[in-house]
């Protein structure tokens, strides 16, 4: 499924960093690594550690389309660190941040990446997109909303049952993993 802001940050990404935020689970992983084909695009998670040595060192390959470094907000001073790497090695290849709850609070002073990025929020899927893009009437769409929320997983998946345990587990995770971590 196509997102909303998949053209725009695509034509973006030819001049600037894009950082995508949004809250989790809501597809900002998987848009960002269906931009480009596989192959030419490099995908580096902080939160796996031969990953985030590799973003660390700089050792990602300069040859490719896209490099997208997820959860990099939780690297101490990240922000002047993109800054760097921008400033240093420009537009190619192409550099995206994604990220969740403390990424939403980067403006929070500190080093600006102003003039170098463009800021998208992601959001869960619309009336308007599922029209659009899955070819459902608005009154189904609305209906599958009301029912299951939407989110991209139990949205697709459509079943309330689904949905619930769903819910349960992410707000579980939001509470416990998220506000804990906004706190420190």
């Amino acid at each position: 499924m196509k997102r909303y802001v998949t053209d725009q940050i695509v034509t973006d990404l030819s001049e600037k960093v894009v950082l995508l935020t949004g809250p989790r689970q809501v597809g900002k992983t998987w848009l960002s690594r269906n931009l480009f084909p596989e192959k030419e695009t490099v995908y580096l998670n902080f939160d796996n550690e031969s990953h985030r040595r590799v973003i660390l060192d700089q050792s990602w390959p300069r040859d490719t389309r896209l490099v997208i470094f997820d959860e990099l907000h939780k690297k101490k001073n990240w922000k002047p660190w993109v800054k760097g790497v921008f400033d240093v090695e420009g537009i190619r290849p192409r550099l995206m941040v994604t990220g969740s709850a403390r990424m939403d609070v980067w403006r929070k002073g500190g080093d600006s990446l102003a003039g170098r990025h463009f800021l998208y929020r992601l959001h869960p899927i619309s009336i308007a997109e599922a029209n659009r893009e899955l070819g459902m009437s608005p009154k189904e769409a609305l209906t599958r909303i009301m029912d299951v929320g939407g989110f991209p997983e139990p949205f697709l998946k459509g079943s309330k049952i689904y949905a619930l345990r769903w819910r349960r587990s992410h707000l579980e995770r939001i509470l416990k993993e998220d506000l804990l971590d906004l706190e420190l």
